[in-house]
């Protein structure tokens, strides 16, 4: 389980890695809603952009640790 410190920090990554992917605005911050929209739909116009894989592999670290919390 990562520590809040930790998670602050995978959002930061996230929110500047999703950036440069074609995202809707109200869907570009680290909120957990946003987080589910993205691992849910976000490969529809972005797998093969660069950043990615990378982000969806944050995105779900971070989902992961905050589900293990509930």
């Amino acid at each position: 389980m990562k520590s809040i410190a930790e998670l602050l920090s995978l959002r930061y990554q996230y929110e500047n890695l999703i950036e440069n992917l074609e995202i809707p605005s109200d869907k570009k911050n680290g909120h957990i809603n946003n987080l589910i929209w993205f691992r849910n739909n976000g490969y529809i116009k972005n797998r093969f952009r660069k950043g990615y894989d990378e982000s969806v592999h944050i995105c779900n670290t971070i989902l992961d640790s905050y589900y293990k919390r509930e």
